[in-house]
């Protein structure tokens, strides 16, 4: 909990590790901005008070400070920020993806003095195949095992990669995806907000009674003996494939290259090798403590 009030909150996505319940709702009159779509997955029953709507393309002034937001491509409803403050042209990123892919539009690469980056993938271990090349595989995966008459389960981020799935296989095979049920609840939030993923049913857990791809949370533990493929950029395994809705080592670098930043300040993630790698290549303060003085 922070020491001292915030006069403002921004939150850039639904995912858990980037805001904390127990926090909003402790500064019930402190100005919470975040998108429509992320409100609806951090609050479904609408409890936080002073939420501040801002949507890609607007700018909005609260406490003082214009904020200008613009798609970040992680999530549905993920956006980064801009904002001057005290003369200087901050960017906060937020997670992001640079890419494109079957489902949300990419990330543009915003300019400002001081960058504040997400550097989950910040080590030049996670560099990421073509997208094209990791569908082309993952549907290979599905139609060989339909071949041989089996299901196959692919388990990915509920909120993120598993969206991508399922528009993935509706693109690519002939039968119906399953979805697991907590997929399917997230699904009906980016369809409201306009990603349309393609038809699916609701799976029960059980193996089905035919050859289909069911899209299930990466600690889903139903299924039984199906066999299952793990999409994320933390792979491990044979059947396991780096599809992920972060941007990779490659990504980051480029937008701290592009953003023309003279500061640089990475949040989560390899934050120290990130940090090396800018300094030796591109001669940019960068500070990846935990607090820092600008």
């Amino acid at each position: 909990m922070p020491k001292r009030s915030p006069s403002v909150i921004v939150v850039s996505h639904g995912h858990s590790d980037h805001f904390s319940l127990k926090v909003l709702k402790a500064y019930p009159d402190v100005p919470k901005i975040m998108s429509r779509a992320t409100h609806e997955i951090i609050d479904p029953n609408k409890k936080l008070r002073n939420i501040v709507y801002v949507e890609h393309g607007e700018t909005i002034e609260v406490a003082g400070i214009e904020f200008s937001a613009y798609n970040a491509g992680h999530i549905i409803g993920s956006l980064q920020f801009s904002f001057n403050f005290d003369g200087k042209d901050f960017v906060f990123t937020g997670d992001f993806n640079l890419e494109k892919r079957l489902i949300l539009k990419p990330a543009q690469i915003l300019k400002g003095d001081v960058l504040i980056v997400d550097a989950t993938y910040g080590s030049p271990r996670y560099v990421f195949p073509k997208r094209s090349d990791l569908y082309r595989e993952i549907v290979a995966v599905a139609k060989r095992f339909f071949e041989e008459g089996s299901p196959i389960i692919f388990k990915g981020r509920r909120i993120g990669t598993a969206q991508e799935l399922v528009a993935l296989m509706n693109a690519s095979v002939d039968v119906l995806p399953l979805v697991e049920e907590v997929v399917a609840r997230h699904n009906s939030v980016y369809e409201m907000h306009g990603e349309w993923l393609g038809m699916y049913a609701y799976w029960n857990g059980q193996p089905p009674d035919m050859p289909l791809p069911i899209i299930a949370g990466l600690n889903s533990r139903s299924g039984g003996k199906i066999p299952k493929c793990i999409c994320t950029g933390w792979v491990k395994g044979k059947l396991a494939f780096p599809l992920s809705s972060h941007a990779d080592y490659d990504q980051i670098f480029r937008y701290i290259k592009e953003s023309n930043a003279s500061l640089v300040i990475p949040f989560c993630g390899f934050r120290k090798e990130l940090a090396d790698a800018v300094s030796r290549e591109l001669g940019i303060e960068i500070s990846y403590a935990d607090k820092t003085r600008i």
